[in-house]
């Protein structure tokens, strides 16, 4: 191996760093699905409880719009869940990214330190061709830096997506009630 003890040491710490970053935001993203699922159920209950006790007490106005009222609240409740669930995937989903590109770019400065080692000893010929490696690896890091940096900008984009359709579902209204009866509807 071309690396010092010291230089295994850094890049062994800079992979656990990586690793564990990772873990953090996914445990985070855990924790707050689990927080939102949670709450999404107490306020589903609470709102089905109120819905059957106000049916319970008989109130027509209520028996008459309640398949409705209860459809487009509860389409509300649900787009705002949905809502929720995608900003916290898209962050989630950005720290994988950024992770992966950091660890790639621990790799790639083991890579470099091989290839500098190694042309200090080559003979010109080989030197050619490590300068040809490490001119290919600088390329690809960038590429991958740009393809990261693109992938970021389509979670943005989509997690923006979802935030506009869910916006216009939750700007529905539940239905008017009427203010004069039907005419016309049980003539004989």
């Amino acid at each position: 191996m071309f690396l010092t003890p010291q230089q295994i040491t850094q890049t062994r710490d800079h992979t656990v760093l990586n690793f564990l970053e990772l873990s953090s935001a996914y445990f985070e993203a855990g924790h707050r699905l689990s927080e939102l699922m949670a709450s999404a159920g107490r306020e589903t209950l609470q709102h089905g409880s109120k819905h059957f006790s106000q049916l319970g007490h008989g109130q027509l106005d209520t028996m008459t719009h309640f398949p409705a009222t209860l459809w487009l609240e509860g389409s509300t409740r649900q787009s705002r869940l949905l809502d929720n669930a995608c900003t916290i995937i898209s962050e989630a989903q950005k720290a994988l990214i950024q992770s992966t590109e950091a660890q790639v770019r621990v790799l790639d400065r083991i890579i470099f330190t091989s290839i500098n080692r190694v042309a200090k000893t080559a003979p010109w010929e080989g030197e050619i061709a490590l300068n040809t490696m490490r001119s290919a690896m600088q390329s690809a890091e960038l590429a991958l830096h740009s393809i990261s940096a693109a992938a970021v900008d389509t979670v943005e984009l989509a997690e923006q997506e979802v935030h506009l359709v869910t916006e216009s579902l939750t700007d529905n209204k539940p239905p008017r009630k009427r203010s004069t009866p039907r005419t016309g509807a049980n003539k004989s």
